[in-house]
């Protein structure tokens, strides 16, 4: 087990999700300017509209999109859309993903909206695939051996041949990384995570001084 990874275990998805608000409550409180990475999926949406309700009013905070399927943002199965559709009627500082038909593109100028915007990363939430991969960084694709901090764009043929990704020096460098994993599905990728082996989520566990697992299995 990499000694770097803290496990919370909570009873059900409910009460990961509210404490993952908790635990990020704390956070922003010690600072002026605050930003979150968001991941896709079903899994931390609880959280999102929780986190909506709390902060709607704070526009000192920012947020970003960890990755993004290369689909136009107003397709359903755009991270983006899901995003936007919770956060849209705050007065959050969301830094929107623009398509572009050219996904290396698209990725360069999500990387430079970002910089622009942010400082500091302070908190990013991911899920973990059951095949291991963290953002969009699955295993055996491009991405995983880019050395750039920022987005890049990786092939992964899944849903849509491209992804639009957070690196791997990015997400190393966000103060406080949560894996929001829940779900009788995930006993098995749970299983996995925190071993000393190649799978993304665990290179990525292995670069880092710390990372907090928050699970309900």
């Amino acid at each position: 087990m990499i000694k770097s990874l803290e496990i919370i275990k909570e009873k059900t998805h409910e009460e990961c999700s509210k404490l993952l608000l908790k635990l990020i409550s704390n956070h922003i409180n010690e600072f002026e300017k605050f930003s979150i990475g968001l991941s896709g999926g079903t899994t931390p949406e609880l959280f999102y509209k929780l986190f909506a309700k709390k902060y709607h009013e704070y526009s000192n905070i920012t947020l970003w999109t960890v990755d993004e399927r290369h689909v136009d943002t107003t397709e359903k199965i755009s991270n983006q859309k899901m995003i936007n559709s919770i956060f849209n009627d705050t007065k959050l500082n969301v830094i929107k993903y623009d398509y572009n038909e050219d996904p290396r593109l698209s990725a360069e100028n999500y990387t430079t909206k970002v910089f622009e915007k942010i400082n500091k990363f302070n908190i990013a939430v991911l899920g973990v695939g059951d095949d291991g991969h963290v953002a969009s960084l699955f295993p055996n694709t491009m991405a995983l051996e880019s050395d750039k901090k920022g987005f890049v764009e990786n092939e992964v043929n899944i849903l849509t041949k491209w992804r639009i990704t957070s690196t791997y020096q990015l997400l190393a460098d966000v103060e406080s990384l949560y894996l929001f994993v829940t779900g009788e599905n995930k006993k098995e990728v749970i299983q996995k995570i925190g071993n000393e082996d190649d799978l993304p989520v665990n290179k990525l566990i292995g670069l880092r001084k710390k990372t907090t697992l928050l699970t309900d299995q």
